[in-house]
């Protein structure tokens, strides 16, 4: 009885704790809200610290996510130091987005540790109050429609669509897990709000959420054709409804029109944030083919564009330009060893594993796609939630083993 209730109190500093960051980044990191910000985020980041400090481990093994943070952000502070070709090295934010990472993961671990089964629950929280103030700071314009949501709250409104998106995954996990009408309504919520960000980084997390769905309905014939049917109501929504059509659907349009050349000006289906991203990224590989092996240092796009943006808009470009291969393969080398630890001890196979192996898969794929839209490595530490969740969830499944 006393180590059940043990358990649930770690449970709820956890909880609480994750629930702090996460609102802190999704809402509040903002010039107007700085402070608010810096408050939720001290206090989360020092309770989940001091919750689970006994827990620390730096032992040696591929797949210890401490271990691998403090590697690639020994890089980050060695080339913004020693390497840095233009702007500045904001080593202060650098390192409290260092201490969010472990903070964050530290306080998922410990929700796994303790009550594996209702994880989601932080995050749900986490999403309906970002939705709530969300309402609260753009009500208007979403009644008015015709305008992309999301602007007031951390980041832009990408950033905003995919830390939904993030939110979105692990809700229809646990819909497919759990078969509650709760987690359905919720994601139904989740996937407006994605959509009026008009986030088409956005629209494909929700392609990925349908498709985590698809791999749990397998051999149901009736749920895949009222699943099928809700996919063409939703395509048919997205580019025939002028709420939606004005904020996503035309950005579809002018995208795909964009990238097979045959956009115009003219008749509003030229997509300049897809022209301009295609010669960023362009330009970016030439700047690491000229120094491949370690790349030409912090901020190398920054200091060479034409373009003048501050980088890259790709996670992939701007690391092999600024770090090379070497940085690069460290900082996707979390992935591998994952990927590694999935498939050698064929986690796939065994019942009692299933799910952590679809949820880690998935929230993999996920960040690997977005990774191409969106420089993650220097953003927010919500950007690697995917990763921080997925590293936590094999963790308690490397202990759960251990004690068979």
């Amino acid at each position: 009885m006393i180590a059940t209730k043990n358990k649930s109190s770690e449970f709820k500093i956890n909880a609480f704790a994750l629930i702090l960051i996460m609102v802190a980044n999704f809402c509040f990191y903002t010039s107007e809200t700085i402070n608010v910000y810096m408050v939720m985020t001290i206090l989360g980041c020092s309770i989940a610290l001091v919750s689970n400090f006994k827990y620390f481990s730096f032992k040696i093994y591929r797949s210890n996510y401490i271990l691998w943070i403090i590697l690639i952000y020994a890089v980050f502070f060695f080339y913004g130091f020693c390497f840095l070709q233009g702007g500045k090295f904001s080593w202060d934010t650098f390192l409290i987005r260092f201490i969010e990472n472990i903070s964050l993961y530290l306080a998922i671990a410990g929700l796994f540790r303790n009550n594996g089964e209702d994880i989601i629950a932080p995050f749900s929280i986490a999403g309906i109050i970002a939705i709530v103030y969300l309402i609260y700071k753009e009500g208007a314009e979403i009644i008015t429609g015709g305008i992309r949501i999301g602007d007031t709250l951390s980041g832009n409104v990408n950033t905003v669509g995919f830390n939904f998106g993030f939110i979105s995954l692990l809700v229809t996990w646990q819909y497919c897990r759990k078969r509650k009408k709760s987690a359905l309504a919720l994601l139904a919520v989740l996937i407006l709000f994605m959509l009026l960000t008009g986030s088409k980084k956005a629209l494909l997390i929700v392609i990925i959420d349908v498709a985590l769905i698809f791999m749990y309905e397998k051999g149901h014939v009736s749920r895949w054709l009222k699943l099928a049917l809700i996919i063409v109501i939703g395509i048919y929504v997205i580019f025939n409804v002028p709420y939606f059509y004005d904020i996503l659907g035309s950005r579809v349009e002018a995208m795909i029109d964009t990238m097979l050349g045959v956009s115009s000006t003219a008749l509003n289906t030229y997509s300049y944030s897809t022209d301009v991203r295609e010669e960023m990224i362009g330009e970016a590989f030439k700047l690491f083919l000229e120094k491949p092996i370690f790349g030409g240092g912090f901020n190398n796009f920054m200091a060479n564009t034409s373009t003048h943006y501050d980088y890259s808009h790709c996670n992939y470009t701007e690391m092999l330009c600024s770090f090379g291969i070497f940085g690069t393969i460290i900082f996707y080398s979390k992935y591998v060893s994952n990927i590694r630890y999935i498939l050698k001890n064929k986690l796939y196979k065994i019942d009692n594993y299933k799910n952590i192996v679809f949820i880690v898969a998935f929230l993999m794929i996920e960040m690997l796609i977005a990774d191409w839209a969106t420089v993650t490595f220097s953003g927010q530490c919500l950007g690697y939630l995917p990763i921080i969740f997925a590293s936590a969830a094999l963790d308690y499944v490397r202990r759960d083993k251990r004690m068979e």
